[in-house]
């Protein structure tokens, strides 16, 4: 009779211990932090075969509104096919086209980056830009990406990028407000 009420007792004490780590959960810590980041600057270096070792299927991209001849747009994607997309998009025109880290941070699955854009026009810049910057010349600015891992894969499915647009297209010679003549 005792073995028959001291099990609801100890299933009782069992839901109240904290959860520990599931077998699916991928490895933490610095080194793994390190390895993200190389892999996501790597794609957006041009490593496509990345892709699928780095980003999740689904991953989401959130980040500021483009400007465009009709205003702005928001550019929100939902798929590694899609992200990939726009990294090829982001890359078209440049003779180099990477980002250099100034510093990172990262606990558990949430890694921020602080980056810098390298690039040098190349010859083929996208004419619908209105730029005065010719080909072989540099253009530099700064932004910051918090990306989220799925804890079980460690692939990233999310990213949220704040850039600094203004200086960009100021970089780029070109005003968001009409100058005065």
């Amino acid at each position: 009779m005792k073995l028959t009420s001291a099990l609801p007792v100890a299933l009782a004490a069992s839901l109240s211990m904290p959860v520990l780590a599931t077998p699916c959960c991928a490895q933490q810590g610095k080194a793994r932090h390190e390895k993200v980041i190389s892999q996501y600057l790597r794609c957006w270096g041009g490593e496509f075969d990345l892709m699928n070792s780095t980003f999740a299927p689904d991953v989401h991209l959130y980040q500021d509104r483009l400007p465009t001849a009709n205003g702005s747009e928001a550019s929100n994607l939902v798929n590694r096919q899609e992200f990939l997309a726009f990294i090829k998009r982001s890359r078209t025109g440049w003779e180099k086209y990477g980002f250099e880290v100034i510093f990172w941070a990262g606990d558990e699955n949430k890694i921020a980056i602080r980056w810098r854009l390298a690039a040098i026009m190349g010859p083929d810049f996208p004419p619908k830009i209105p730029t005065n910057l010719k080909a072989g010349d540099h253009v530099t600015y700064n932004g910051t990406d918090f990306l989220q891992l799925d804890a079980c894969s460690g692939l990233i499915k999310q990213v949220d990028s704040a850039q600094d647009l203004v200086t960009f297209f100021d970089n780029l010679g070109i005003s968001l407000i009409p100058r005065p003549n």
